[in-house]
């Protein structure tokens, strides 16, 4: 209100009913709705509609309409795709929707009635906000179906993705309380998660808070029910960094080695917990190799306890 006071126009349209009624003599301005993201095209209408063909299902899916269809075109379009000639690529909407998924996540964990500690908030958080979780969940939701890209390794990446979550589904469905073997473990640690399927599940939220003229509670009544399984999952059992379990575990004999490559270009970790053995992780990173080692460290240790109490 002071801001405005000096002619800065920083409210948005929806609080400024409520400001004038608080002091009707000041003159309030408001925040102006971005324009359309549409670029300058002779024929924008037809090609938007053309390139959109057959979204109606992806919004009948998400249950949301989208007025101006050019967002939902630019939230799905990859650099690489140059058909699109109407909008921008999808990097602007995910740079603004990875921040509002952030921003509705926190907010929703941190309201919850459990009253989570700190610790367990950035466990949770760390858990929900990534581009596993970002990616897995646009692939159920079938987000790849309408992605738009010229890039065969990026689709055979996709692809490959899109039938291990299919397979991990499967598996599920059969025995919900099936153990998964070491194999499907390793499987999952090595499996390279497409970046873009994490990043279009961000820019669809970002397109969504445009379309609805900046609307976050919009955005979250369309993304908290493909997330709430999810939360709730986790919030009932906190998932833990393998590599933070162990090392409490472990504190004073779990030994990290540097990272070594592999002769296909992998990284292979070494973990030594002292007097209970060497355990390797391998994969794309540093990170995810050292997550595989501690998870197979932490296996070996847990299956050893009863051993250990019954000696």
């Amino acid at each position: 209100m002071f801001l405005c006071s000096l002619g800065l126009k920083v409210l948005p349209v929806g609080r400024r009913t409520e400001a004038v009624a608080v002091a009707p003599d000041l003159g309030y301005g408001w925040l102006k709705i971005p324009p359309r993201s549409m670029l300058d095209h002779p024929d924008a209408e037809r090609t938007l509609n053309h390139l959109i063909s057959g979204f109606e299902n992806f919004e009948a899916k998400i249950n949301y309409t989208f007025q101006n269809k050019a967002y939902l075109l630019q939230a799905f379009t990859h650099a690489s795709y140059h058909y699109n000639t109407v909008t921008d690529c999808y990097q602007r909407l995910e740079f603004l929707g990875d921040a509002i998924l952030d921003y509705l996540i926190t907010k929703h964990l941190y309201e919850d009635p459990r009253q989570h500690s700190p610790g367990v908030l950035t466990d949770l958080r760390s858990a929900l906000v990534n581009n596993t979780i970002f990616a897995s969940l646009a692939v159920k939701y079938d987000y790849h179906k309408y992605f738009k890209a010229i890039s065969p390794e990026l689709f055979h990446v996709i692809d490959d993705f899109v039938q291990f979550q299919l397979e991990k589904n499967e598996m599920q469905g059969m025995d919900s309380e099936l153990r998964r073997s070491e194999e499907a473990e390793e499987k999952e640690e090595d499996l390279e998660v497409p970046k873009a399927m994490g990043d279009i599940f961000e820019s669809l939220a970002g397109a969504i808070y445009m379309d609805s003229r900046m609307s976050l509670e919009t955005v979250w009544e369309v993304y908290y029910p493909m997330m709430r399984p999810l939360i709730e999952k986790f919030s009932a059992n906190v998932p833990r960094s393998p590599v933070r379990e162990l090392l409490e575990m472990e504190p004073e004999t779990a030994k990290f080695s540097p990272a070594e490559r592999t002769y296909d270009g992998k990284v292979r970790v070494t973990v030594e917990v002292v007097g209970k053995g060497k355990f390797k992780g391998v994969g794309r990173s540093y990170r995810i190799a050292k997550s595989a080692a501690a998870r197979r460290a932490l296996r070996s240790l847990k299956a050893n306890q009863p051993q250990a109490q019954a000696s």
